[in-house]
Formats: C-alpha cells, sequence, structure tokens
C-alpha cells in the first residue's frame, strides 16, 4: 500500500507544489485541433468529436480524460471556428482540470495545391481540488507515512484563469503538412498556494505530416485527391519547462479500416508503444488506441483510448486531409 501511495504522490508530483503540465491522448491526430489550433477546420467538414482516454487503471488512481469538440470552416471567408471542452480527472478527483476553448483559423492560399493555415484559441480554465491532495511536508520518506496535517497555506481550493494559444501549419495539399504551435503564451499561475511556483509554463509543439497514396491515377502517382488507401507517417516534438516528448507514428488506410502504430520518447526512455485500430462507416469514425507503457522507470501502468467523430460533408475549395494518427 505504502508503494502505491508513493507511485500516487510521484505521478501528480505533489500538483499543488510543482510545475503544471498540461493532459495528454495518446493519438492527438484524431483528437480535433488539440495539437495546433491551426488545424481547426481541417476535415473541411462539420466535424463533431468525442474522445476518451483512461490511464494507468491497474494502479488504482483512476485518471480519466474526456474531450468533447465541434469545428466547420466557411467557405467564402476561407475561415474556420471550433469549440471544445476537456475534463481531466486525476487521482480519483484529486484534482480535476475542466478546459473551455474557442479556436478560430484562417487559411491563406499560396498556389492550388500549396496554404498556410493560421490558429489561435481562448481557453477558460476552471480547476478544482479534493481533500485528497497531499503536499510533501506530509509524508515521512523514511517510513512511507502519510501525516494528516500540513503547514501549507491554503488560499482557496480552486482556481479559474484565462489562456491563449497559437500556431501555423504550412500544407502541401494530400502530400505534407509542417506545424508549429505555442499553448500558454502568457504562462498563467494554476495552483491553490500563495507561492509563484504554480506557473503553467509555455508548451511549443513542432510536427508534420506525409502521405504517400496507394492508388494511382492515370498511371501516375501523386493524385489530386487522396484516394481510400494511403500510407501516413507523422512525427511531432513536444517541450513544456524541463520536460520533453519526442513522437513518431505510422500506418495505412484501406478503407474502411485503418491500423496504426506509434513511439514516444522522452529521450532517456522509449515510454509508450501505441497501437491504434479503426474503421470509418459512412460519416461516421471511430478508433480505439491500446497505449502500453515500456519506460524502465516503472512509474505507469498501460492505458486506452476511444475516439468517435462524425463528419457532416461539404464541398470546400481548399481542402486538407484529416490526420489520423
Amino acid at each position: 500500500m505504502k508503494k502505491l501511495i508513493l507511485l500516487i504522490l510521484s505521478f501528480i508530483g505533489f500538483i499543488p507544489l510543482g510545475v503544471a503540465q498540461d493532459y495528454t491522448f495518446a493519438n492527438h491526430n484524431i483528437v480535433p485541433f488539440s495539437i495546433n489550433p491551426a488545424f481547426v477546420g481541417n476535415a473541411n467538414a462539420i466535424r463533431l468529436g468525442l474522445n476518451y482516454r483512461m490511464q494507468w487503471p491497474t494502479l488504482g488512481n483512476n485518471y480519466h480524460t474526456i474531450r468533447a469538440s465541434y469545428d466547420m470552416n466557411f467557405y467564402k471567408k476561407m475561415c474556420s471556428l471550433g469549440l471544445s471542452f476537456a475534463h481531466d480527472n486525476m487521482a480519483n478527483g484529486t484534482i480535476k482540470t475542466n478546459e473551455i476553448a474557442l479556436a478560430y483559423g484562417h487559411n491563406i492560399s499560396l498556389s492550388e495545391k500549396m496554404s498556410i493555415r493560421l490558429g489561435v484559441q481562448a481557453s477558460l480554465f476552471i480547476n478544482s481540488y479534493g481533500p485528497g491532495v497531499t503536499f510533501g511536508d506530509q509524508y515521512d520518506w523514511g517510513t512511507g507515512d502519510i501525516f494528516s496535517n500540513t503547514t501549507e497555506n491554503y488560499e482557496n481550493a480552486g482556481i479559474t484563469f484565462a489562456d491563449f494559444s497559437a500556431g501555423v501549419l504550412y500544407s502541401i495539399h494530400n502530400l505534407l503538412n509542417l506545424g508549429f504551435s505555442v499553448y500558454h503564451l502568457g504562462e498563467p499561475e494554476n495552483g491553490i498556494l500563495a507561492e509563484s511556483d504554480n506557473t503553467l509554463h509555455r508548451k511549443f509543439v513542432v510536427h508534420g505530416n506525409f502521405y504517400q497514396d496507394l492508388q494511382s491515377s492515370n498511371g501516375l502517382w501523386g493524385r489530386e485527391d487522396l484516394s481510400d488507401r494511403y500510407l501516413f507517417v507523422n512525427a511531432a516534438f513536444q517541450s513544456q519547462y524541463n520536460f520533453m516528448q519526442g513522437y513518431l507514428g505510422t500506418g495505412v488506410i484501406l478503407s474502411p479500416l485503418i491500423g496504426g502504430i506509434a513511439l514516444k520518447s522522452d529521450f532517456d526512455n522509449i515510454n509508450n508503444i501505441a497501437f491504434m485500430v479503426g474503421a470509418t462507416i459512412k460519416n461516421f469514425q471511430i478508433y480505439y488506441v491500446y497505449d502500453l507503457f515500456t519506460s524502465k522507470k516503472k512509474n505507469g501502468s498501460w492505458s486506452q483510448e476511444l475516439s468517435l467523430i462524425y463528419v457532416i460533408n461539404r464541398k470546400e475549395k481548399f481542402p486538407c486531409p484529416v490526420v489520423y494518427w
């Protein structure tokens, strides 16, 4: 039991005393506009998304994240709007994060096949802390005991604050995406103590996606539009405060089925190997991700995700391929 408590404490990092980090999904590419606000409206359709992640269930500390989203683009103005709500429940409700976000994107056409998408996002965070919050001075590192009293001074049991993010995406349609985004531009305070060490630090993201069609058109590779059979390779790098993560994924779409595999690393270890399977049934898409924890640090377990997306197609002049992995 004491080992379990120690693991839980190390996972949450004594959050009110430490540095805050974002909730995450194993597969942000099927979580609409979650890795870059410039992706808002990239489905060139009305898109409804529902994403759920259960993290480390075998450790008994119940980490759950759910996100619902809606986005669409407007043909004549070449702009897009998106709305999302995310709820992150950490360690049996000890820390709860709620985010309501509004994203705006604008498409700038460079040529018939190339464009730049710009995106900005405004978020409202409503965070609460339950009675299970444990501070560093309550833990006896020698015996493993947890004391009931703390010398820390609570200001309140929750915090609400505004946050802003922005991103840019360069796209060669149906071939390549290259993007850069920055989250938490203002680095807001996110904690319940008077100390100034609760900063939600900026997160920097660099990402890319490459597509190779498996069908030819008039005997030539490189179609105007992607067929329903193609390969994809995706990569991303994220940095937030002293935390870094690299991501590399690949897969294939053989409509109506899709499959893929991805690796995540903190550049010391390969922390996760994720497997995705999915299918498209008319306008409905469903994906399941099994996220296997492989780090040598042994401070985690497996996780799983379920994603549901419903698309109402609308013909647009400058389409972009939907990123799946």
